[in-house]
């Protein structure tokens, strides 16, 4: 990937308001040098990384704080990443927002245990003050602004923070992805200006006078089977029982499994969905428990019914994705992706990563492997979510629903 991918990245510097780049290289240096290389023609307002947790993270920092010393440098730990050749594994990938076309403002949530509301409205008026002090589009902040957000993955706090946070900031659309680390279920960090935290969050504010469009969506469809949660601990995300039987043997029945076939693998491939008026949002399942509970990836609570899901087409739903999005703001200049672990395992499993890789790449999509996806108000799991940015021209913003 090296040198291919870098040479790649840097091809698209001198066109755009943006530069890409990954690197597969295992050692933390050569890795860290290739990222920089790559961005080097940019005037950086701020660089984002997506890194595999077998990189030695300290030994990471102190090389990226070292290339980018003088910018605003966020990012997280992933289940996988996005490249500009599309799918990558053990690797890092990374964009650069140049200052010429954006402005941000970039803050740390260091607790995400004690984050109140009251705590959000604080952070999100000095944000928003910050922004409009060195704004680049001449629209109200509102129309030419977006949040993005970087969650650990572990936290349990993702619907709380993000709930919060929306509504703090109105009419700012917010979208996100939840940090992982490659599916150890162990130790998912955030990066922020020099050094990794767990427990904590990154929130950047966007100002751009180019088209850009928040998006989220999934391919699933439902089929009738049902199961209803009548056991649950809430604050871990641990359903003991469906139906009144043990959770993990009634989601076996409902799609002909046995036990010993419950895997990350099987819960990607056999999904659950909430229905909340004319929407599904799909609840992912994280794990099997020895005492036959299982364990989600979003909330989930007593009395809530889940419908049994099946997945049609995931090519070409995408390939539908991203000729909406380039209806709306025209050719893209970068796509920022947050893709649920599940699609990928399920794009693996249908021998479709290499298709997905040339989409990605057509469409300048950079990004990772999520434990969950932040939309608005909303953290959601097996969805494709995340922002498409287009080139420079006069703004026709339509916002689509999630679906």
């Amino acid at each position: 990937m090296g040198r291919e991918q870098v040479a790649l990245a840097s091809e698209s510097q001198t066109l755009t308001g943006v530069a890409r780049a990954g690197s597969d290289q295992s050692d933390p240096v050569k890795a860290a040098k290739e990222i920089y290389e790559a961005l080097a023609d940019c005037e950086p307002e701020c660089v984002v990384f997506y890194c595999c947790v077998s990189y030695p993270l300290e030994v990471l920092s102190k090389e990226l704080n070292q290339y980018f010393a003088n910018t605003t440098l966020i990012g997280c730990t992933s289940a996988g990443e996005i490249t500009p050749l599309g799918y990558g594994k053990q690797s890092i990938s990374a964009f650069a927002l140049d200052k010429n076309q954006f402005a941000t403002e970039t803050v740390l949530i260091d607790n995400l245990v004690a984050f109140t509301d009251a705590d959000s409205d604080n952070l999100v008026n000095g944000m928003l003050e910050r922004l409009r002090q060195k704004a680049v589009s001449d629209a109200s902040l509102q129309e030419s602004s977006f949040a993005l957000s970087l969650l650990d993955g572990l936290s349990v706090r993702e619907e709380l923070v993000i709930n919060a946070l929306s509504m703090s900031l109105q009419d700012i659309p917010l979208v996100g992805g939840s940090a992982g680390d490659d599916q150890h279920f162990v130790d998912t960090q955030v990066f922020y200006n020099g050094k990794f935290y767990g427990n904590a969050a990154v929130i950047m504010l966007v100002n751009t006078a180019n088209p850009f469009e928040v998006f989220s969506y999934h391919h699933l469809a439902p089929h009738t089977e049902k199961l209803v949660v009548t056991q649950v601990a809430p604050d871990l995300r641990v359903v003991q029982e469906f139906n009144a039987e043990p959770a993990a043997l009634e989601y076996c029945r409902i799609n002909g499994l046995k036990l010993e076939d419950l895997n990350s693998e099987t819960f990607a491939m056999y999904p659950l969905a909430v229905q909340v008026g004319d929407h599904l949002y799909i609840r992912s399942i994280q794990q099997v428990n020895d005492d036959l509970s299982l364990t989600f990836f979003c909330a989930i609570d007593s009395g809530v019914v889940l419908t049994k899901m099946s997945s049609p087409g995931l090519l070409s739903h995408t390939s539908m994705i991203f000729n909406l999005l380039t209806e709306s703001v025209g050719d893209l200049q970068l796509l920022i992706g947050f893709d649920c672990i599940h699609r990928r395992i399920e794009i693996k499993n249908h021998a479709l990563e290499d298709d997905m890789s040339a989409l990605y790449r057509k469409h300048n999509v950079i990004g990772f492997s999520t434990y969950g996806e932040q939309i608005n108000g909303l953290h959601l799991n097996h969805t494709f979510t995340g922002v498409a940015i287009g080139y420079p021209r006069e703004r026709k913003h339509a916002p689509y629903p999630v679906t």
